[in-house]
């Protein structure tokens, strides 16, 4: 191994260059910005870089795997001079491009707010007179001029260092074997960031609820080379139904007419704590009361009883990342794309957090698994969400799943921090132990096969939060706290008899429970047809928090709230309404799937219709963040 690693020690020494030259392009992005960069405080600095080291890893490692795999097919050729050359050549073309994006990146934050982006370059080349009349307020010369003295500064020391090294040659096979397996291991566990089953992205660098830090703390270059090579749909939608963005729009009037006089409030305060569990594929094929076998979530049943209960609520789609949004944000769910994915339109969206941190709320979120996956921690932290406590800060040691620490583990450091919260709080919990390949020590109906696995993470679930409830009602905190119960999405698992494309799959449970709900209210259900995203402006309006940027979600406690739901997967969308559920699989173009035969043609269509213009609105709205 000594010799594999003096074999390699130049390989060491290149990688060592190409992650100077991310520090310079991070550090160089700091100070472009002063104004937002407390420098005195050295701590913020070193946390920035070293938040941002996996990313600026995996950047290193792609820039190597080409001189690297070279290195291993040219060991044989004699010409020292011609491989030196391209050598040469090959760094001579990164280092211009590396800095012509690094400080291209410094003018386009300061004109959009965010980094270089394929957006920000499609933008420039398909408008390049608007992009040079932006640019105009920027200074360009300090740019120029920087690219021509960093490029001429990064190739000389290039040249200083390399000029001199010597890489092994005519190597024996065996050895060049060993140099490729190990060569390939460390660059390919650093290109991924790691084994687990999260791979790397942007959000792995967010670490602060000052937005500007998390932009610093992100790799420049990786996140623009992420995206143009993820293939994505963010600026081309596949929902084009209708001509014009008015006659979609007019169709959609009929689903989101209220009548403000009609809402009602359940709670007896307008400023109680609020604790959001987000219960992962908790489909309501679990519940006894919407339908589900009984004693899976007995725990469950309990709190319907003493809380508001709402069974005719469909999740926005079939995966969290989309559920996520829904919830917190209200926004429905975007077919083949998912807007958590890119930290520069979820930004820009409002999510509930914000309001409860305007409001002077303390704001947090536990998850046992990597918040980086799907960005939960850059969307927290971007929308007012000043704590996320996820697998990091746990013990190693703990026990835990392929996903991440236990829930009912999570749950009980969730309830030591609020223990601590001064003054009223908002936190939320999503869960994970109900997740394939649901894992745990003792399975309360068996592991035969998933079914039973299924409902046995259920009954873990529902047993962890009944847990922590009760524990809750023995603290000063419990009486002026709202406790809200809802599922991410649904799943096909435990009737294993829902298609994609049927609305049991997305129905999910939606529930109120705590004392601050006036006594008359308490064990009501209501069978009103809503959607998930309705969440977000239900739970707005009942403490008195502005909703006006939630123009997707709609409040459940109004009695003229229209009965509709909408759902989506990726390749079909669904219409839900009290006779009549219609599915359309979009890349058919056909319908897939109906409820009631016997609808009259007619009102199909015009449902159908509303369906296509929900979501070719929503997907513009996506494109537009």
């Amino acid at each position: 191994m000594k010799t594999v690693v003096k074999d390699l020690r130049g390989f060491f020494l290149y990688f060592a260059f190409w992650l100077l030259m991310s520090f310079i392009d991070r550090f160089i992005f700091l100070i472009s910005f002063s104004d937002k960069v407390n420098f005195s405080n050295l701590k913020d600095i070193l946390r920035i870089y070293f938040h941002g080291l996996p990313l600026d890893f995996s950047l290193v490692s792609y820039i190597c795997v080409l001189p690297f795999l070279s290195y291993l097919v040219l060991n044989y050729y004699d010409n020292e001079i011609l491989k030196r050359k391209l050598f040469k050549c090959y760094n001579f073309i990164l280092i211009i491009i590396f800095q012509i994006i690094t400080f291209s990146n410094v003018n386009i934050y300061r004109e959009w707010g965010d980094k270089i982006s394929k957006r920000a370059l499609d933008a420039i080349a398909e408008d390049a007179s608007g992009a040079a009349a932006s640019a105009e307020s920027t200074p360009i010369l300090i740019p120029v001029l920087g690219i021509v003295l960093l490029t001429a500064g990064s190739y000389w020391l290039f040249l200083k260092i390399f000029n001199h090294v010597v890489f092994p040659k005519k190597l024996p096979v065996w050895k060049l074997a060993i140099h490729f397996f190990v060569g390939g291991f460390i660059l390919f566990g650093f290109i991924r960031g790691g084994f687990g089953r999260a791979p790397l992205n942007p959000s792995k660098a967010y670490f602060s609820s000052n937005t500007f830090y998390n932009h610093a703390a992100v790799n420049t270059h990786y996140s623009l080379m992420r995206e143009y090579f993820t293939r994505n749909q963010r600026m081309r939608s596949p929902y084009k139904y209708f001509a014009t963005d008015a006659e979609a729009r007019a169709l959609l009037k009929s689903a989101f007419i209220e009548n403000p006089d009609s809402a009602y409030n359940i709670l007896k305060t307008t400023r109680p704590n609020v604790v959001v569990f987000v219960l992962e594929s908790f489909v309501g094929d679990l519940i006894e009361s919407m339908g589900g076998e009984r004693g899976i979530t007995p725990h469950f049943e309990d709190l319907i009883r003493e809380g508001v209960f709402f069974d005719q609520i469909y999740s926005a789609s079939d995966r969290s990342d989309k559920g996520l949004v829904g919830l917190f944000s209200g926004f429905p769910a975007q077919g083949p794309e998912s807007i958590i994915k890119y930290i520069d339109k979820h930004e820009n969206m409002p999510a509930i957090g914000q309001e409860f941190f305007k409001a002077g709320y303390k704001t947090s979120f536990y998850h046992g698994g990597q918040s980086e996956f799907y960005n939960m921690k850059s969307y927290m932290l971007t929308h007012g969400v000043e704590h996320v406590v996820d697998i990091m800060n746990f013990n190693p040691l703990l026990p835990k799943t392929s996903w991440g620490i236990y829930d009912h583990i999570v749950l009980e450091r969730m309830l030591e921090d609020l223990d601590k919260a001064e003054g009223p709080f908002f936190s939320s919990m999503f869960t994970l132990v109900n997740h394939e390949p649901f894992e745990l020590k003792e399975y309360k109906f068996g592991k035969d096969n998933n079914i039973n696995k299924f409902k046995s993470t259920a009954y873990y679930t529902d047993q962890s939060i009944h847990d922590f409830i009760e524990i809750a009602k023995t603290k000063a905190w419990y009486k002026n706290t709202l406790f809200i119960l809802v599922a991410d999405h649904g799943h096909r698992l435990p009737a294993e008899k829902w298609d994609i494309n049927m609305p049991q799959r997305f129905h999910i449970p939606l529930l109120f429970f705590g004392d601050v709900i006036k006594e008359e209210y308490r064990g009501k259900k209501i069978h009103h047809i809503g959607n998930q995203t309705d969440l977000a402006k239900t739970l707005l309006k009942q403490l008195n928090l502005p909703s006006d940027r939630y123009i997707w979600s709609r409040d459940l406690f109004n009695h003229s709230m229209p009965e509709v739901a909408f759902y989506n997967s990726k390749d079909a969308f669904g219409i839900v309404t009290p006779e009549e559920v219609i599915s359309y699989d979009r890349v058919g173009n056909r319908v897939n799937f109906v409820s009631n035969e016997k609808y009259p043609q007619a009102k199909a269509d015009s449902l159908l219709n509303i369906a296509k213009a929900y979501y070719q609105e929503v997907y513009e709205d996506f494109m537009k963040y």
